[in-house]
């Protein structure tokens, strides 16, 4: 294997996930487990030995962390870790924290915490507010 620099190089401008719009600066990307979509070399997740992706889960309970293993790097479908963490807002995204601390892609911390808080409010349900009758003038 090569160094994630030279295949960063090699991919960046032929990568099939590149998503160019007019009159944007900075491609988009549409990697699977891309943290902020943005087309740059410190989330790409093809290049990178460590990937950590946050993925919302099936049942709407949580969300699911998905990290590439260094066991199986040749075979990419069973080299990703896959589980769930759903236990309250706040004690998940202060596990997910712990797991980015310790040892796995620190520079990635605050977009791993970003995603997971979104995922984690987008799956509270709105309690419309209660219209008031207006009174009336006499």
């Amino acid at each position: 294997m090569s160094s994630s620099h030279i295949q960063w190089l090699i991919t960046r401008n032929t990568s099939s996930f590149i998503l160019k719009k007019r009159n944007v600066k900075q491609p988009f990307s549409r990697e699977p487990l891309h943290l902020t979509n943005r087309h740059c070399y410190k989330y790409n997740t093809l290049v990178h030995k460590n990937v950590i992706g946050v993925e919302p889960a099936k049942d709407k309970n949580g969300f699911v962390v998905v990290m590439k293993s260094k066991k199986k790097v040749f075979k990419p479908k069973a080299s990703m870790v896959r589980f769930q963490i759903k236990s309250g807002p706040r004690h998940s995204l202060a596990k997910l924290s712990n797991i980015v601390k310790n040892g796995y892609r620190k520079d990635c911390r605050g977009a791993v915490l970003k995603k997971a808080s979104a995922i984690i409010r987008s799956e509270k349900t709105r309690v419309s507010k209660k219209v008031k009758p207006a009174k009336k003038a006499e």
